[in-house]
This record gives C-alpha cells, sequence and structure tokens, in this order.
C-alpha cells in the first residue's frame, strides 16, 4: 500500500514539472515603423490566454508564455492590431 502511495505521489510530482517546464520568458522591443522609435504604452496579449503586459518608456517589454505555440498580439490606440507567432526567438523586435 505504501508502494502505491509513493507511486501515485511522485507521477503526480512528475506532471506538475512538465506543466511549469513549458512556461518560458520573451523579451523584445516595439518600434514605429514609420521612422524606428521605439514605442511605451503597447498592450501585448498572448492568445487565447488572459497572460498580457505592456511596454515601458523605452519600448521594451517583458512576458511569460504559457502556451506550446504562443502568438502574441500587439495592440494601441488607433492602430491596427499585429500578431506575431512566437518560435524558438527569446528576443523580439516588432515593427
Amino acid at each position: 500500500m505504501k508502494n502505491k502511495a509513493a507511486l501515485l505521489t511522485l507521477l503526480l510530482a512528475l506532471c506538475v514539472q512538465l506543466g511549469f517546464a513549458q512556461s518560458r520568458t520573451v523579451s523584445g522591443v516595439v518600434k514605429s515603423a514609420e521612422n524606428g522609435e521605439t514605442l511605451p504604452g503597447i498592450a501585448i496579449l498572448e492568445k487565447g490566454t488572459r497572460n498580457g503586459t505592456t511596454t515601458d518608456m523605452d519600448g521594451k517589454f517583458t512576458i511569460t508564455l504559457t502556451g506550446a505555440q504562443p502568438v502574441l498580439v500587439f495592440q494601441a490606440i488607433g492602430k491596427e492590431n499585429k500578431e506575431v507567432a512566437v518560435g524558438a526567438e527569446n528576443f523580439l523586435t516588432v515593427q
């Protein structure tokens, strides 16, 4: 009976560890397509989640992604949304 409980505990711990292993952190910068200046205050959301952040005063951002094939949605007032698929990159430059 003790062996079954120990085995169940071990399997549960491994499942939890695998769930956490899928998240990763991505950083980047958002720049204007017209003049290359950095853009502060851009909303960034991981598509299909409630996970998000905004760019700082220098247009930089950091977000911890939770999906296996994440897509970031960049939103600014008065501008069209832009979606960017995040591959293996750890740093993105978005215009």
